[in-house]
């Protein structure tokens, strides 16, 4: 694949800067205050530069999303290369997400919600089809190692992890007493529990 011309570099530099700008600003000031000219003020761009990237504040957010589901995918493939069992990786993937959302800004409630929400109505068969992939392979590396139960169907297991992750940033966007660390924590420690072998399961090695 031949490398990228200078030009293109110079686009997707200045595409990211506009991206990085309009991050720092909706967490500043959430996404319905920021405008598209406080974006480019920030990332020192024309409006015409603007919208040669984007073709509105919406578009931008769209993309926000996908560099988001692209960090999920990101820090799942990490904690399952780093952790010691099913529960530490499950551990070490909620609190990655949780540190990532809370470093944003003190308005990062409501970007994560906007995200969330573009992420939802813009999935795909191939977006929902790598998350699911990418929790399908820590939990098959658990099954190999005996710490996850085989006696369940494994993608019923997957829909388990991700309807608790789903929940778990639901109610961090919603309520603004939620504390998503310690929750992410403890929706771990259950997860873990819920998807270890039973009481005289006979741990099945592939």
């Amino acid at each position: 694949m031949p490398a990228p011309s200078r030009i293109e570099r110079r686009r997707r530099e200045t595409a990211d800067r506009i991206a990085e700008a309009a991050a720092t600003l909706f967490a500043e000031r959430g996404v319905a205050a920021t405008t598209v000219t406080a974006i480019c003020e920030r990332a020192d761009v024309a409006r015409q530069t603007f919208f040669n990237h984007f073709a509105s504040k919406g578009d931008l957010v769209h993309q926000l999303a996908l560099i988001g589901h692209a960090f999920f995918l990101e820090t799942l493939e990490e904690a399952r290369r780093e952790g010691s069992d099913t529960g530490d990786c499950l551990a070490r993937f909620f609190a990655g997400l949780h540190d990532a959302a809370t470093a944003v800004g003190p308005l990062h409630q409501e970007l994560v919600a906007e995200v969330t929400r573009v992420s939802v109505e813009m999935a795909d068969e191939q977006l929902v089809g790598s998350l699911n992939h990418g929790v399908e392979k820590l939990l098959r590396a658990g099954r190999m190692r005996g710490d996850v139960s085989r006696s369940h169907a494994l993608e019923d297991q997957v829909a388990l992890v991700l309807g608790a992750l789903q929940n778990l940033f639901f109610e961090w966007t919603h309520r603004k007493d939620f504390s998503i660390a310690v929750r992410s924590a403890r929706m771990a420690r259950l997860l873990a529990d819920a998807l270890a072998p039973g009481m005289g399961e006979a741990v099945k090695r592939p």
